[in-house]
């Protein structure tokens, strides 16, 4: 499998909702979004962009486009966590929790749950 491009800011945007809707028009995905509302124009080139980089796909409803993803989100978010260890943490998940320990005031809660994941990885 190729590796695809990463997503910029407002493509990822589109592809949460897109994700959320399941699949969708252009006007459907401007409904999910806050105002102000994008212009039809914008999030048209945005679906475009998505296609290019094989995330979307699409199938003609009559006159209309209905746009899916062509990526699961589980996926995606497995590839930009897997960059991100590699590119910020050395590849090292313990410089990632370390990180957020010492950088996002995680709790004591929040602490024993990441030790209990490891625990049943490290069982599995």
């Amino acid at each position: 499998m190729k590796k695809r491009q990463g997503l910029t800011k407002g493509e990822e945007e589109i592809m949460q909702l897109l994700w959320q809707l399941g699949k969708g028009t252009v006007n459907d995905i401007i409904a999910l979004m806050p105002d102000p509302k994008p212009k039809y124009t914008t999030v048209a080139t945005f679906i475009k962009i998505l296609e290019n980089k094989e995330y979307v796909r699409h199938e003609q409803l009559g006159k209309s486009f209905v746009y899916y993803p062509a990526v699961e989100k589980e996926e995606h978010a497995r590839s930009v966590m897997k960059s991100m260890l590699t590119d910020y943490f050395g590849g090292s998940v313990s410089n990632l929790v370390s990180f957020f320990s010492q950088h996002e005031n995680i709790s004591t809660r929040e602490m024993d749950e990441i030790l209990e994941i490891i625990d049943r990885a490290k069982r599995a």
